[in-house]
């Protein structure tokens, strides 16, 4: 997660202040436990619906435990504000692997994916207007779905371009 590199990143620029090792070392205990929790083996004594409710909750219990930690600093001068006003605007997102199985904990995978573009985008000095910009990622977003689910690309390209599409105009 971002905000555990982020306040790491914080302690390096404020090494004296004890108040941010501690709040450090509590949101990284938070995620680590988060975790541990998901990596557990379901209970296969409940229903899948139970099994779910009993996710969701937990999920909410990572969350709030996160939110009690990084509320008091959010909206300061305090050194980890940053931190937790992204905590605050993001944090129903930030449990997700709890709730849903399969979701990992982290979001290495999105990064790797979307770095190319970045890169290309850098290289190329992006687009000259906000429509190239969208119009190159939705067809970014495109190709990406359909090399993931290992469909062929020109063949997707035809039927695009030959159907009438719901998507409008690319």
């Amino acid at each position: 997660m971002h905000f555990l590199r982020d306040s790491h990143d914080l302690k390096k620029l404020h090494p004296q202040d004890e108040v941010l090792f501690i709040w450090a070392k509590d949101v990284k205990a938070i995620y680590e436990t988060a975790v541990a929790w998901a990596g557990q083996e379901p209970d296969l004594t409940l229903s899948p619906r139970k099994l779910e409710r009993v996710s969701v909750a937990q999920q909410h219990v990572f969350e709030q435990r996160l939110w009690k930690r990084c509320q008091p600093y959010a909206h300061t001068t305090a050194p980890q504000h940053t931190v937790c006003e992204r905590v605050e605007q993001f944090l129903p997102e930030l449990f997700v692997f709890v709730a849903v199985p399969g979701v990992p904990a982290h979001n290495n995978l999105a990064e790797r994916s979307v770095r190319p573009l970045v890169i290309a985008r850098k290289i190329s000095g992006g687009t000259r207007s906000p429509r190239g910009s969208e119009t190159r990622m939705g067809l970014a977003s495109l190709f990406g779905t359909w090399t993931a689910q290992h469909l062929n690309l020109f063949r997707r390209c035809l039927a695009l371009l030959t159907s009438l599409s719901s998507l409008g105009q690319l």
